[in-house]
């Protein structure tokens, strides 16, 4: 016959590994909103031309597309923190979720560019609040002993939406109308938001009584903050300006087609993707801090192999292994950057965080290939053209070693307090677990 005691502990152990199974719930359903989004990106950048062409658009109505999206996408990221701040984490996510998908509905019927652009910006204006609950909202849910894996699978899920969007849209997009691509976003956001209604009920963010735009002075003066965001600006200008400037490569000096062209730029994500969710886990494991200098150097260790094949045509495998390298070191990096950039301030402060991180990303996106079509304009022939460009990179991928050594530097701040909202335990056995918890995040660096 068990006693009442042995009864309460096997309870309280059953009620444990029910919240850690929802954690982990949680962090499925915002990282699959990520997914979504960068799902889209992909499949409408390669259905852009067709889309211009059944529309009869120039160049620059058609560029209104991209524009459409990413301008509300990028001017409303640090909008979006506050709302997080302000109101509960399920309201928020089930109207992002809705939104999107809304959005997406209403380019999937557009008739004219004009119901088209409409459709877009209703689609940007709620992915900026899908980008910034995403990495905010995994990092609150888990502990801080696992808010590597939590980073790791979170930041790999938007490369391997990467990957995805080109197979599916191709596929699509060769046996039906462009208007079909806007449709798939609709299954994947539903997904989203059924897991999100089993594990983000009573989820909030932590508020503390500073405004936001005092916690985001406050997270910039701190050097691992400031030194970290910096880095990632860094990576995410390597990675957009690699993937505006190797096609022109691939095609037009190394003379593959573009299906192999489309198969060697799907290295970098891929590498992105797997890196990620490995470096999410060594960062449990050994700390986040070793791993953002070993993915740094090997983005540029693979820039600088990749340069010494640029000029001279070689076989798509010498090719592949470099750009694979490549997409392990941003995998590898950004992972633990962003557990470091998570617990660079209290937890109130994640919201925030979470928003300047996103917007530096978006920034990256720009500066990257902005700053290399500047380049190229200044340099006569492809030759001069591709060798100027991969040295800029090269020395922006130098800069974010810097930054990851400099980032390391700094002394972090421990902070072992519970998941919030209904994730909280309320058993004292959960307390123990929470103070061991603390010892064991104490006992081993960040």
């Amino acid at each position: 016959m068990h006693s009442p005691s042995s009864s309460q502990t096997s309870s309280a152990g059953d009620r444990r590994e029910e919240l850690s199974s929802r954690r982990w719930v949680a962090v499925a359903a915002v990282g699959l909103s990520i997914f979504l989004s960068a799902l889209d990106a992909t499949i409408v950048a390669l259905a852009s031309p067709i889309i211009a062409r059944q529309l009869h658009l120039s160049d620059s109505l058609a560029s209104a597309i991209f524009l459409a999206y990413s301008v509300p996408l990028t001017l409303l990221i640090l909008p979006s923190a506050e709302l997080m701040r302000r109101f509960r984490t399920l309201p928020i996510f089930l109207a992002a979720v809705v939104g999107f998908c809304l959005g997406s509905i209403i380019c999937g019927l557009a008739p004219t560019l004009a119901v088209l652009l409409v459709g877009r910006i209703v689609q940007g204006s709620f992915a900026a609040l899908l980008a910034t609950q995403g990495i905010a909202v995994a990092a609150s849910v888990v502990a801080p002993t696992e808010r590597g894996r939590a980073m790791g699978l979170v930041g790999s899920l938007a490369p391997l939406g990467a990957v995805a969007g080109p197979g599916i849209g191709g596929l699509l997009l060769t046996r039906l109308d462009w208007h079909v691509i806007f449709f798939v976003n609709v299954p994947i956001g539903a997904a989203a938001a059924l897991l999100g209604l089993v594990s983000l009920r009573g989820v909030s963010l932590a508020r503390g009584a500073q405004s936001g735009f005092h916690q985001m002075t406050g997270l910039l003066r701190r050097p691992q903050f400031l030194w970290g965001l910096l880095g990632f600006l860094a990576s995410t200008t390597v990675a957009a300006g690699l993937y505006f400037l190797f096609p022109f490569d691939l095609t037009g000096i190394q003379r593959f087609g573009s299906a192999t062209a489309g198969l060697l730029l799907l290295c970098v994500p891929l590498g992105m993707g797997v890196m990620g969710i490995l470096g999410g886990y060594l960062t449990d494991r050994f700390g986040a801090r070793r791993f953002t200098l070993i993915g740094s150097s090997l983005l540029l260790l693979g820039l600088l192999l990749l340069g010494l094949v640029l000029v001279q045509p070689v076989a798509a495998l010498n090719c592949a292994w470099r750009l694979l390298l490549i997409g392990a070191g941003i995998g590898l990096f950004t992972g633990p950057n962003q557990t470091l950039l998570m617990s660079a301030g209290p937890r109130e402060t994640m919201a925030t965080a979470s928003a300047l991180s996103n917007l530096s990303a978006r920034l990256g996106s720009v500066i990257g290939p902005l700053a290399l079509g500047i380049l190229w304009a200044l340099l006569p022939g492809m030759s001069p053209q591709m060798i100027g460009g991969v040295t800029a990179l090269t020395l922006l991928a130098a800069f974010t070693v810097l930054a990851a050594w400099m980032a390391s530097k700094e002394k972090p701040e421990l902070r072992a307090t519970a998941p919030q909202g209904r994730f909280q335990a309320d058993t004292g056995e959960d307390a123990g677990a929470r103070a061991a918890a603390a010892k064991n995040l104490a006992a081993r660096p960040l």
